[in-house]
């Protein structure tokens, strides 16, 4: 299992880098700093990214800039704060699953593969699906159904066929739809919709595949 690290500093890196070292992850690379390189994260291939939150609130732009530079991959969230408002924003960026700096050092590697292999999830619900933002419902009903094609993993030639609309037309929807939501692309875009419950957990297998298996998302 190929493991990226995110995280402020190399020092922060070095430190879960040795937590992984007596499991059977292998740490494939550190990307921190300022600014995370996106082309970088996607050319690593990595199938889990543990991101520290060592930058606070530039924590969550690190896990956007992640998730979309690798919607592939398992994005989990090692966090010295638990608190459901904090996990709520962390999983609306992006992440899939977060995990207490406390955990022993023998778990964390153990924890990692079964996030990676689908057996760990957590949507943070009780405090993000129930409190979706007031702008949501300015979603108009036909952004909604498109909204629900692009989790589907339809193209938008597809939807334009399906909706007897052009493919100007789907992106010129689609690029209201981003902005109402505050996300850059239509993984991010899907997430959302799916953690907010603006569509039916149904409608998103076809995006995370039969076996919860992220899709390569539509150009």
């Amino acid at each position: 299992m190929r493991v990226l690290i995110v995280a402020s500093g190399i020092m922060a890196a070095e430190i879960i880098r040795r937590e992984l070292r007596h499991s059977s992850c292998e740490v494939i690379g550190f990307v921190g700093g300022r600014e995370i390189c996106a082309a970088t994260v996607s050319r690593q291939r990595p199938d889990v990214i543990v991101v520290d939150d060592g930058r606070g609130e530039g924590t969550l732009t690190d896990i956007r800039t992640v998730r979309a530079a690798a919607p592939a991959a398992k994005l989990v969230l090692l966090t010295a704060n638990m608190d459901a408002a904090w996990l709520a924003k962390a999983s609306q960026a992006g992440i899939d699953a977060a995990l207490a700096k406390t955990v022993s050092h023998a778990s964390l590697g153990l924890l990692l593969r079964e996030v990676a292999s689908g057996n760990v999830f957590h949507a943070f619900a009780s405090s993000a699906r129930d409190s979706a933002p007031e702008f949501v419902s300015t979603l108009t009903p036909r952004e909604r159904e498109i909204l629900s094609l692009v989790a589907e993993g339809a193209a938008n030639s597809h939807i334009a066929r399906s909706l007897w609309v052009t493919e100007q037309t789907v992106k010129f929807h689609l690029s209201n739809i981003y902005r109402k939501l505050g996300v850059a692309n239509r993984t991010q875009a899907s997430h959302y919709a799916f953690l907010h419950g603006l569509i039916e957990p149904s409608s998103s297998t076809l995006a995370r595949g039969g076996d919860g298996t992220p899709l390569p998302a539509a150009a």
